[in-house]
């Protein structure tokens, strides 16, 4: 099979190939036609790989100058190095848990993400799972469909009036405060890396006073060293009331066996999940079975499949970022 078999190339020119060009670029996951499209119109040879293998990655990047993906491989120390001419990474949407910044940056690579593209989806998808938490929705749905008509059993906790604790304060913390604001909760906010973010939606807090105050929390932090496994049991005995959990940014963050202890032991009232430590479900450990078995059990707990951000609008906002980062390697 040869190269053109191998991927899918996208010319300048309908149909007739270009070979004189001198940037090649890289494009790994699911994109839209119409971004393709878009993206081939810059002088540069577009390698257009959606279902890959690393080995299959690291055969055609030693050539690009521009790597643009989601979350399909590791773009480690193995990956750089195959890439000597790589110039630009573009990340299609937040998370860099995935890339090595620092050694990708001391190769002169230039790394970029996508912030603040999905961050309304986020929050519209975080004020949705609280609403349903609130006031047991889909508990409510599935009795109804099974001609189950039990109204005070599904009596709902209205939002206005209660302690909400939002921790990381970037573009989808703000935009979940910007969003909930109308149900007229408290809001405090935490974030390790900003000062002087309160506003007048918002009081900025110290950690000691989100735990002595909320009723919901939700996170919004990337996933590092220091925050993974963050969320345990230390982290849920130290609120002073029972709260409800979201958790929209990366499931390692939060130890699930102590989530699962919190939700026993009614330290978690209820929890919205939309990200888990180990989302390829086809790789699963027994104790990752066992532990999801207890989890997707439970009534108090609504989860989706990592979709915070993943709306018709935050798609177009962020292949619109990405072209205009390429716009400006490409003019440079």
């Amino acid at each position: 099979m040869d190269r053109n078999q191998q991927y899918r190339k996208f010319p300048t020119f309908d149909g007739i190939p270009d070979f004189t060009f001198t940037m090649k670029i890289l494009v790994i996951d699911e994109f839209p036609l119409h971004f393709l499209e878009e993206l081939r119109k810059f002088p540069a040879e577009v390698i257009y790989i959606p279902s890959t293998t690393r080995e299959e990655v690291l055969t055609l990047i030693p050539e690009c100058e521009i790597l643009i993906i989601n979350s399909k491989i590791r773009v480690d120390k193995e990956v750089a190095d195959f890439a000597p001419k790589l110039r630009m990474v573009i990340r299609a949407g937040v998370g860099m848990d995935h890339i090595d910044e620092p050694y990708l940056q001391s190769r002169g690579v230039e790394v970029l993400n996508t912030k603040g593209g999905n961050a309304d989806s986020v929050g519209e998808q975080a004020v949705g799972m609280l609403l349903v938490l609130q006031h047991k929705i889909l508990n409510a749905d599935r009795q109804v469909r099974n001609f189950q008509w039990k109204r005070e059993e599904n009596r709902g906790t209205e939002i206005g009036g209660k302690t909400i604790g939002i921790i990381g304060f970037g573009n989808t913390g703000k935009a979940f405060s910007r969003k909930i604001s109308g149900f007229e909760p408290r809001l405090l906010a935490y974030d390790k890396y900003l000062k002087d973010y309160g506003d007048d939606r918002v009081k900025a807090v110290g950690m000691e006073e989100i735990f002595a105050q909320s009723d919901v929390v939700t996170l919004h932090i990337p996933l590092t060293e220091e925050t993974r496994g963050w969320v345990n049991k230390d982290f849920f005995d130290r609120f002073a009331r029972p709260v409800v959990l979201l958790n929209l940014s990366r499931g390692p963050i939060v130890n699930l066996p102590d989530l699962l202890q919190a939700l026993d032991s009614g330290k978690v009232l209820a929890a919205g999940i939309d990200v888990l430590e180990n989302e390829k479900f086809d790789s699963l450990t027994e104790a990752q079975k066992l532990n999801y078995g207890n989890l997707f059990s439970r009534s108090n707990v609504v989860l989706t499949p990592h979709i915070g951000g993943w709306s018709f609008e935050s798609r177009e906002n962020i292949n619109q970022m990405i072209l205009g980062f390429v716009n400006r390697l490409i003019s440079s």
